[in-house]
């Protein structure tokens, strides 16, 4: 996986404060990319969420990694949580297309001292202090589908396990609403990816169509900010130094 390149490693120009250095980083390199790249970022943007996110527990096949991260960039999800207690996260290159520079990527990694789940624990922990209401995907007596959930409780994480086992107990037992998706074929369960997608396209639809006039899912301002100079430094060569050479080290 590409790494991340955060644009607050290095620098700390003598602005007035770390907006404007922000903003006058992205004018810089604003001037590097074609008025029609630079367009398709800004609409991009405006369709991101963070009202919903999504945590992978476990997941260990490519295949599925890189087809979780490509829904998640089609339907405007921007943070991905990945849990690795047994399995690292891998992605196929063929199947991800580049989409996980436009994401924001946080590991939760187990250590070898740690208990089994420590790494669920640790990104649930984080979601549920960021405010987020944590949703199993995965049956239960409790459940509902993505069509019934409510999305005025608040922002929703929903948790998907790994491709055989499904999620952890622990996972299990730590959330607070369950979410299925309902079939009416002789096949009980879908693969991971493809629920990621069906659940994704259902929950981004209807919060763009029932907080149509209160968009309580977008991002704000100064961290669609944030986000753009991200995209700009991984889509400029050599941004480090234009930076340096323009603005000066901070």
């Amino acid at each position: 996986m590409k790494k991340e390149v955060r644009p607050d490693d290095g620098y700390r120009a003598s602005f007035s404060s770390e907006d404007d250095r922000l903003r006058a980083e992205i004018a810089v390199l604003r001037r590097f990319v074609t008025d029609r790249r630079w367009e398709r970022m800004l609409s991009v943007l405006r369709e991101r969420t963070r009202f919903v996110t999504v945590a992978v527990e476990d997941i260990y096949q490519p295949h599925n990694a890189s087809a979780v991260l490509r829904s998640c960039d089609a339907f405007g999800i921007q943070d991905v949580h990945i849990i690795e207690n047994r399995n690292r996260y891998t992605v196929n290159p063929g199947v991800e297309l580049g989409t996980s520079q436009w994401l924001t990527m946080n590991r939760y990694r187990r250590e070898d001292s740690d208990p089994p789940t420590a790494a669920t624990e640790r990104c649930i922990a984080a979601l549920r202090s960021a405010g987020y209401r944590i949703v199993a995907t995965s049956p239960h007596r409790d459940d509902v589908t993505p069509a019934e959930i409510s999305l005025r409780q608040g922002p929703i994480a929903l948790l998907f396990g790994t491709e055989k086992e499904g999620l952890t107990e622990t996972a299990l037992s730590s959330a607070d609403e369950y979410l299925r998706i309902p079939m009416v074929g002789f096949v009980e369960s879908l693969n991971i990816s493809v629920s990621a997608a069906v659940t994704l396209q259902i929950l981004t639809a209807r919060l763009r169509i029932e907080e149509e006039d209160a968009p309580v899912w977008a991002i704000s301002d100064d961290h669609r900010d944030r986000i753009l100079l991200r995209w700009l430094y991984q889509s400029v060569r050599h941004s480090k130094g234009i930076i340096h050479r323009e603005l000066g080290a901070g």
